[in-house]
């Protein structure tokens, strides 16, 4: 059965207005245990730009779905100590709040899929995660700079998985060489630190209505899809790890 939706679907081009995360659409919005057994809040797709109201969440959920959206900073979280997982692809998250591990303390999992992070010092706020051990930056131009995968390994000592790949002993004994000495930072660990953090976001920019085009958007059960998949992938790898 093919079902269409007027939101998605129009002639070309088609005009909408970006959304303001409130506790209504929180209340709204549908929650269900997904693949991995977590008590999943799903807001994707909801042309969400900040994230904001999410004590409205009350803590019940294990895992937040924000997928597809057009959050620029990956913050503003309330005290939330039961979140376990926040699923993330497919934004423009270019920046990531310094004091996200205060509010989120306990997240294990984190997909960053396809956003706007650049350097490596943006990935910076994750290193007080304790409890990280599955993140995926696959998509994001940091994930081309050098290094950047053996720096992930190094500076976040949880990891198990990165970009959906096990992590190996073999890196881990790689990434110490490259970035630690005696427990000293290597000058190569110094050039990394020393890179300005990227932040390309301004409050307000972008809460204009904005054109977009049809070829760049996915059905709904696209999605779905393709976020049942890469639970499925972190699934297996805890499975076999």
């Amino acid at each position: 059965m093919v079902v269409y939706f007027s939101t998605i679907f129009s002639p070309q081009k088609y005009f909408y207005q970006n959304m303001k995360l409130t506790a209504d659409l929180v209340a709204a919005s549908p929650s269900y245990i997904n693949a991995i057994k977590e008590y999943e809040l799903d807001l994707s797709n909801n042309h969400i730009t900040q994230l904001e109201n999410l004590g409205s969440t009350r803590n019940l959920y294990d895992a937040l779905n924000i997928c597809t959206n057009t959050v620029r900073v990956l913050g503003n979280f309330p005290s939330l100590p039961r979140l376990l997982s926040i699923y993330a692809s497919d934004n423009r998250i270019a920046s990531i709040d310094r004091s996200i591990a205060t509010a989120i303390p306990n997240i294990r999992t984190l997909v960053l899929t396809g956003n706007d992070l650049h350097e490596l010092t943006d990935l910076e706020p994750l290193k007080e995660l304790m409890q990280l051990e599955h993140l995926s930056v696959a998509g994001n131009p940091v994930a081309s700079v050098q290094y950047a995968r053996l720096w992930c390994v190094w500076r976040f000592k949880m990891l198990k998985v990165l970009d959906f790949e096990r992590v190996t002993e073999k890196e881990r004994k790689e990434a110490r060489e490259l970035f630690e000495v005696d427990g000293e930072l290597t000058a190569l660990a110094g050039d990394v630190l020393a890179v300005q953090q990227t932040n390309t976001f301004v409050p307000g920019e972008g809460l204009e209505e904005e054109t977009v085009d049809l070829d760049k958007q996915q059905t709904i059960s696209e999605l779905k899809a393709r976020i049942r998949s890469e639970m499925a992938q972190i699934e297996a790898m805890d499975e076999y790890i």
